[in-house]
Order: structure tokens, then sequence, then C-alpha cells
């Protein structure tokens, strides 16, 4: 038969081997059948919605079964899809579906709805059930689209490069045949879904009959762990980017390795040895213009002394090295690298753009793309890339035009002027971007507007197109015409005056952690009082800031002094008292401090009480903390167990698109949306971050308060906590009794008991129970019980004043019972990633969490909150003791449901299994398993034999209604393990 396309081949496949393995995940994998028929299922959808032939059909995806099904699906119906990757910042995804003009979006629930003016169809749902009677796919032409990729734009619009069949079809052709891509050949998908090169990726092992693997976060970047996973799945093809190159033939060849080639491209590839390794390395070179590649070369055994080449053009394409005139420039000249051949793309979706770069050239008789590269033939008659003519570069494999960048940092309205440059001055294999600003305000402060434009360039652009550092300027340098002088700007980059002085830092113990911080960071551009987290520095990269200040300066280096003496100098004079400090120190709050911290303003009022109505039948709720993940669960309670307008402060700029975000991440069916109000807000401000007439009006017309939202880190000082938590709560107070008075429904936490049973000598702690006798354990545990102890300290000071109280202690919202979703990023996730990975799990008795469900926690909060006879209660909402599982029950249960064997470890054994891998999920809260807080023993071994939790009053008033304690069952678990392990942990091999 014919084969005009790529669905032809796979079409081939499908008849041949139906059930061979096509796409390939960690727990599942589809057939060549099943890759066809799930997708017919999509594709006869999209035909219902009357897509058109020739239509652009945006899919919004990560690496995923569902990206090939959706690829595939629109493929069928005639249509071009356009990847769309769901880590884009919003903006940049309106942007591009807004130049697709689709009629809809194809994600998954799980995907960001941003989507606006398009209609979302969710492919989970639609092949779940989609009828494809009747359906029969299209009949594609060799000439029509079958894709488009968004590239960088210089005018800050992301350009969409029209790829037609015949040219992906005839790439996949030359390189299976050139490559040996057959049946029994296993590759991978490693890039993200908008790369162009991931396109190559997907179609060449499903036109072969191949099975495609798919890669996690983790390990695509990891050399060990990438090697690992090529040997243990038998992958004979595989890409990686050109950056991961060195450290990946540098690393130790597993036992079982069947790879045959490495292919790689994104960046030049710098000469390097490659007689050791037992596959052969393949450079490829090509703009998205040019259908992926253009180019190759085998890079061959002791060819590291050769000139660096991209090696010659792949099947009919032609290379031109031409003048400024067009003309070809002599044998070893230096040109502009253009193309010719049945590769290059249909053009832009910008007709002006594709007559400026697409072009026609008599004297060649040849359509040419002009590539933007300067390069030379050499005399072997390879090529040899020199570098780009534009400000275009590449950033981590991603192609980046400068003025992308600038164009978004222009449209904030703080900056005049901006010029973006990519510093190549460390030699590193990535670039990184400085970008040199000019204020629209000369008298505002340059480190508040630099904080301010990078908070908002996160919300504009990739990761890997943000600026790493930022320079102000009085104005641009610029050249006799009148253009920005940009390499006044390199000298700037390059002089000694952009760095600190090398006598910046005034003895050794700054120069320790000077040095620590360059190694971490990745650049030593900061001085003796700059903040760590303004330079780069955040979180995740914490931990190992800690343990290696603590190595290199042999003193105990806490988290909380990072956040507390966020500086050089400032954290070196801490460790320079501590190193002369004969005593132990430990990380802990001084009593009284706490003690101290519970007061609330003398001006409030509750005196004038409150109608009953306002719990039983409240007409206007107050609900913060809804971007949270308890938060949105219990929104959409609320909303389908009463009537009422449920107002909710959100902090940021776009607080009702981020709210709506996160109902979409954690798939809460909210389709109430006209009953919810959204506030740029900010309960740490006096009136809550509110104009004082919002906040009279809201104030007056406020029924009930349900106050949910909370802080939580594990890692931050309890004097970087109480702002949130401390502060917010005050002010919720504060508006709870501003002109009426208002119920509060306060959201604590069962930890504010910490591990008080150390001091108390007490088995059992009742709901209604002083938790003051806890605060010796609360004043050592992590900032963040603190904050929580002290809240509901205030909040009792409020209920003693008149304040209408009842409060919740929570324990943890492990995942939603029916749908499996769950706040993976906080501990016991993480814990529970850690122990899968390490088939082990820590010697810990009698640890509890009071896991629960989310489900059950919303609907408890609900009921309960609307009895007036719960008023002045407090409710441990936690499982009942007999049904409260410890660490070991739980993973007790993951063993006797999915087969997992466990193997019990000496606590500080299993701790030393992941202390040492920074990619570990539990390695940012190595501070919980490793500091010593009380007689020698850690925050999480002190929870050992905790308290058990009596829960009566939850009893008491749930009683009459239907709502019951959830079971882990095999269900409820497997849908859990699902979303957790979507990403999992893969071991640092030692």
């Amino acid at each position: 038969m014919t084969q005009n396309s790529i669905l032809d081949h796979f079409r081939q496949q499908v008849a041949e081997q139906p059930n061979a393995r096509a796409v390939v995940g960690p727990r599942q994998h589809l057939t060549y059948q099943d890759l066809d028929e799930l997708s017919d299922r999509l594709a006869a959808r999209l035909r219902q919605r009357h897509i058109p032939r020739g239509s652009l059909v945006p899919i919004v995806a990560h690496r995923s079964f569902e990206l090939v099904i959706a690829a595939l699906a629109v493929i069928k119906i005639g249509a071009a899809y356009v990847p769309i990757d769901r880590r884009y910042p919003a903006a940049r995804r309106r942007r591009i579906i807004d130049q697709c003009r689709a009629p809809l979006v194809l994600a998954t629930a799980s995907d960001p709805d941003e989507v606006a003016g398009a209609g979302v169809l969710d492919v989970d749902a639609v092949i779940a059930d989609a009828d494809t009677s009747g359906f029969r796919p299209a009949t594609v032409a060799s000439a029509d689209s079958v894709y488009v990729i968004f590239t960088s734009g210089t005018t800050g619009e992301p350009k969409g490069v029209i790829v037609e069949h015949h040219s992906l079809r005839d790439l996949v052709a030359w390189h299976n045949t050139r490559f040996a891509m057959r049946p029994e050949c296993r590759s991978t998908l490693l890039g993200g879904p908008s790369f162009d090169v991931t396109q190559w990726e997907i179609w060449s092992p499903l036109a072969a009959g191949a099975s495609l693997h798919l890669l996690d976060e983790a390990t695509r970047s990891d050399p060990v762990a990438l090697l690992r996973f090529y040997a243990d799945h038998h992958i004979t093809h595989a890409y990686v980017p050109t950056v991961l190159v060195p450290a990946l033939v540098d690393t130790a060849v597993p036992d079982g390795l069947a790879l045959r080639y490495l292919f790689c491209a994104g960046e030049a590839l710098h000469p390097l040895a490659t007689h050791h390794l037992p596959y052969t390395l393949v450079d490829y070179y090509g703009p998205t213009e040019a259908t992926i590649f253009a180019t190759y070369r085998v890079v061959e055994p002791h060819s590291e002394d050769k000139p660096p080449s991209i090696g010659v053009p792949i099947m009919d394409t032609e290379a031109f090295i031409l003048d400024d005139n067009l003309d070809e420039v002599p044998e070893g000249g230096v040109g502009e690298l253009c193309l010719a051949g049945n590769c290059l793309a249909r053009g832009y979706l910008d007709p002006a753009l594709t007559a400026e770069r697409f072009i026609r050239s008599v004297k060649l008789g040849r359509r040419l793309y002009r590539t933007g590269d300067l390069a030379r033939r050499l005399p072997d008659a390879t090529i040899q890339f020199l570098g780009r003519r534009d400000d275009q570069v590449k950033i981590r494999g991603n192609r980046v035009e400068l003025g992308d960048v600038e164009a978004a940092l222009l449209r904030h309205p703080l900056l005049k002027a901006a010029a973006v440059l990519a510093d190549t001055s460390t030699g590193d294999a990535v670039n990184h971007l400085v970008a040199f600003i000019v204020l629209r305000d000369a008298s505002s402060s340059d480190e508040a507007v630099v904080a301010a434009v990078r908070a908002a360039m996160r919300h504009e652009l990739p990761d890997y197109m943000l600026p790493s550092l930022y320079r102000c300027l009085t104005a641009l340098p610029t050249t006799l015409n009148g253009k920005i002088d940009r390499s006044a700007l390199r000298h700037l980059i390059a002089s000694s005056t952009f760095l600190p002085s090398p006598t910046a830092f005034d003895d050794e113990v700054e120069a320790s952690v000077a040095t620590v911080w360059r190694e971490l960071l990745g650049h030593g551009q900061f001085t003796a009082t700059d903040n760590f987290f303004d330079v780069g520095g955040h979180s995740l990269i914490a931990t190992a800031l800690v343990r290696r200040i603590g190595e290199r300066l042999g003193t105990r280096t806490y988290i909380r002094d990072i956040y507390e003496s966020p500086s050089v100098r400032g954290l070196a004079a801490v460790l320079r008292q501590r190193l002369h400090s004969e005593q132990a120190t430990l990380d802990s709050e001084p009593i009284h401090q706490l003690q101290e911290d519970v007061w609330l303003p003398s001006d409030l009022d509750f005196g004038a009480g409150f109608d009953h109505t306002q719990l039983t039948a409240p007409r206007h709720i107050m609900l913060t903390g809804a971007t949270g993940f308890i938060g949105v669960h219990l929104l959409a309670r609320l909303l389908d167990t009463c009537a009422a307008m449920v107002h909710c402060p959100v902090r940021g700029i776009d607080a009702a698109d981020r709210l709506r975000q996160v109902a979409t991440r954690y798939r809460v069916p909210i389709t109430d949306w006209q009953r919810v109000m959204v506030y740029t807000a900010d309960l740490a401000e006096p009136h809550l971050g509110l104009p004082r007439s919002d906040y009279d009006t809201l104030s007056q017309r406020v029924d009930l308060i349900h106050h949910c939202a909370s802080a939580v880190n594990f890692i931050q000082p309890y004097s970087h906590m109480k702002r949130d938590n401390v502060a917010g709560l005050r002010h919720v107070i504060a508006f709870a009794a501003h002109q009426r008075v208002k119920p509060l429904i306060l959201s604590s936490t069962i930890s504010v008991y910490s591990w008080g049973h150390l001091h108390t000598h007490k088995t059992v702690m009742h709901e209604a129970d002083d938790i003051d006798q806890n605060l010796p354990a609360v004043s050592t545990d992590l900032g963040y019980v603190r904050s929580k102890w002290v809240m509901e300290k205030i909040a009792d000071l409020a209920a003693a004043q008149g304040l209408p109280l009842m409060t919740f202690r929570l324990g943890y919202a492990t995942c939603h019972s029916a749908t499996g979703q769950c706040a993976d990023y906080q501990w016991w996730g993480r814990m529970v990633k850690t122990c899968i990975a390490l088939q082990a799990i820590p010697d810990l008795r009698n640890l509890r969490e009071g896991l629960t469900t989310v489900d059950y926690m919303v609907s408890a909060i609900s009921e309960i909150s609307k009895q007036s006879s719960a008023l002045g209660k407090k409710f441990n909402l936690i499982p009942s003791p007999e049904r409260n599982v410890t660490l070991q029950a739980f993973f007790g249960l993951l063993s006797k449901h999915f087969g997992y064997t466990f193997a019990v470890l000496p606590f500080r054994q299993w701790v030393g299994l992941w202390a040492n891998d920074s990619q570990a999920p539990l390695y940012p809260l190595l501070s919980m398993f490793e500091d010593n807080v009380f007689n020698g023993r850690t925050t999480v071994e002190l929870y050992q034999d905790t308290y058990l939790w009596d829960c009566r009053n939850v009893d008491l008033h749930l009683a009459d209604s239907d709502i019951r304690e959830p079971d882990f069952n095999h269900e409820t678990l497997a849908r859990y393990l699902r979303h957790l392990l979507v990403e999992p942990y893969l071991p640092t091999e030692s």
C-alpha cells in the first residue's frame, strides 16, 4: 500500500503485529492494537465535534500515554497536533492556543485549564467510553500538515512552525534504515512534549513496530539512572540532550546494557573520547524548520583531536554556506548555513515571517531556509558549527531567542528597558541568562524591583528561559546608530566590576560559606550581604547547603540558620559564635517566646453575639486556604451541602485563575463557580490585604469563616512561619469581630500535641485537654508545629473573649478515597515514595500520623460546623485509636495488597540509604531525620509511641450522619499509589 504518512506506517504495524508492545510505562503498557483502538475512540469524538481537516489541535500534556494517543487521534482526522508542555506558564500556553485559533484543546483532567476561548476535551474520559462505530481514519496526503511546534519568537510571541507529513515520514524512514530500527528494538521518550526532537522519538519506533519506553522526570536527567534504565529495559536506541553526553560517556556501563545507538542533539557537542563505549554515539543537528534533523555525525573513536563538526546532511537534504549576498563562500569560508530539500517545513503560521526566513534562491534554484547559524565546510566535507548569527541561543537543549525574554521583561510595569544576554563565561555546557534592566522609576529600590520582576517572570516564562542574574543600569549602552550595544554589555559580564571583590569576605568563615554558595548556585555573583534566595538559592538546595557548610567548618548548621541569616556575612556570624561556644546547640524556641506571641489586639469586641442561623444556614461563607489540598476539597463540599456564596481570599495577582488551576490539578469537580467569589488578598496584612471598602463590605456580608489557610513547611523556622500563620490568624479574628460577629471554624493540626508524651508520660490525650502541657515538646518541634500551637492558643484567647469557635485538629490527608489525588509534596508522600524505592522502612515503634482521607475530613468539617452544639469544642479529626494505623502497619497494607517486600532497618541505617542523595524525595527534609532535638533523638524518632488521640467529640457529632471513617482498602491504596508514583524516586547507586 502507498505510505503517504507516518499514520500509514503505524497502521501497517498494527496489521502485522497487533499484540506487540507499542508504548511502555512504569506500571503498564499499550500494544499496537490498544494504541490504535484508543486513538480511534478519541478521533471519533473529535470528528463528532466537527473538527475540520487541517485544523490545529493543541495537546496540553507531559510525556505520557495520553500524549501519544492524542497525537495519533488528531492525525487520524486529517488535522495537525500542537504539543504544549503542561509545565509551561499559563500565559505562554494561552498565547500558543490563541495563535492556533483552536476549536478545542486536548488535555487530561490533571492538566491546567489554561485555554481561554477554547473548549477542553479530557483525553482520559473520552478514551474510557467513546463510541468508534462507523469511524474510519481520514486519508492523509503527504503535503498535509502533521504538527506545529512553537519556538521562541523575537517579538516576544512564540512562533509556530508547520511541518508536513512527507517531511516527518522521510526523516523517520531514513533514520530507521540508517540506524536499524526494527520491531525487536526498544527506544525511549525523554524530551518534553513541545520539543521537536520528541516527535521523532515518538514516531521512529512506532513506524518500525518497536516499543517506546517512557522515562520519568528523575531518571531523564541522571546519567547513572539512565544507563541503569537502559540496561533494565534492554533499550537499544536512546536520545539524550547534548549537555548530558559528557557525564553519560564517563559513567560506568552497567551489566546487561543492550544499547546500540545513543543519539544527541540540542547544542554543539564538544570533542570527547568514545573509544571505550559499547554503543555508537550519533550527534544530530537541525532546526525545527528543517523537520528536526538536517545533519548527522557518527562520533568515531579517537576523534577528540579533530575539529568539532555537525557532520553531513541526511537523506536528500542540501546544506549551503552563504554570504550576505546569498552567494556560496569558498571552501573553508565562514557564512550562514542555509538548508534545502524535502526536509523543509511548510513555513510559519505567520506568512510574513515565512517570507523572511524561507526564501527562493534564483542562483541555486532552491527553496532555502536561513538557519541564522554560522558555519564553515571542513576539508573532509563535514560542516563545522560556529555559533549564532543573531541572539538566538540554546538553554538546556531548548532554543531561546533573547528577544522573547526581553519582551516578557518589558511587559513588566516597573521596567523601562531591558536587554538579555547568554553568559558562557564559565565554560559550562549550560548557558545562563543575564538580564540588564532599567527601572521606570529611578528612585525605586533596585532590590525590590528585581524581586518583583523575578516573581513575575516565573509566571510568564518556562524555567529554562528565566534569567539567573539581574543587573540594574541607569541606561542601556547604545551604539552610534542608536542600537543596544551588546558588546558593551558582554564586557560588563566579563569585567571584574560585575563580580564581588575577592576581598569582600572578612575571614575564613565567610570565605568558607561563600565557597559552598558558589558550588551550589553555580556562580559567584553575590556579595557578602546578598540574600541567598535572591541570587538563585531555593529550599531544595538549602539542605545540601547546610550539610556542606557543617562538614567544611566542623560545626552543626541548621536549616533555620539559612532562613534567619540568609547572607554570607549573617550566616558566618552565627557559625562563628557557635564555633566558639562549648555548649552543644539545639534548634529550639524559648518557651516564653511562644507564650508571648499569644495575644490579640485590645480593641476587638465580640459582645454583640451572633445569630445561630449563621451556622445552620449561612448565606455567605469566607473560606481561607482554598488553594490548598484540603481547602479546595472543602470548597467543593461546602458548595455541595449548602446554598451559600463562598468568598475566597487568595494570594497572587491571578487569584481566580490560580484557584481554578488547583481544582483542575486535584480533579475537584466544582461546577457552581458562579457561587465562588475570589479576592486577591494577603491574610498576613492588615484588613487581609484588601482595599478597605472591600474589607468593610465583606465583613458586613459574611456569616461564617472557615479558616483553612496555613503555610505548611517542614524546614522553615518559626520566625518565618509566624507571619503567615500567627499574624494571619490574628487578622482573620479581627475580621470575625469587625461590624458583626462571625463564628470561626479553625483548621488546626493533631501535631499541637507534638511528642509531649515524653514529658507528660500520658498515654491518651483527650480533645478537651489543655495543650499547654505539651509546650516543652512543641518548643523544640518544627517551626510549623510551633506556629500551629500558637495559633490554637490565640483562637482560644478569642473564644474566651466571646468569639464563637470550633477547632478541628486535622490528621494527615493522605489522599482522596475516590480519585486517589494526593498532596505528594508533603512529608508522608515523600516517605512512601522513598520506602517503596528502597524496599525498606525504618524500625520506628508506633509512629502515627493520623492518616485519613481528605474527603472524610471535609465531609466531617462541613457536617459538624453546622451544629450549634459543637461551638466551644475541639475535634481530633483523625481515625479512632483502634483504626489509626502506624507507619509499619501502613507499609504492611502495601505488602498485603500489592506484593511489596520491605526490609525493616534500624533508623540510622535506613536514613543512610538516601541521606547523601540530593534527588531523594526526603532529602529537603533531612533535618527532621538527622538533627538532635531531644536526648540525642531526631524529630521523627521522637514521634514514636506517641499519644493515643481521643476523638469522641467527632464520633458524637457525626453519629446521626452517614459519614464514617475510611478504610485504607485495596481500591483506595491503588488509586493513591497510581497518583503518587507517576514520577517515582529512583535511588542513586552508591
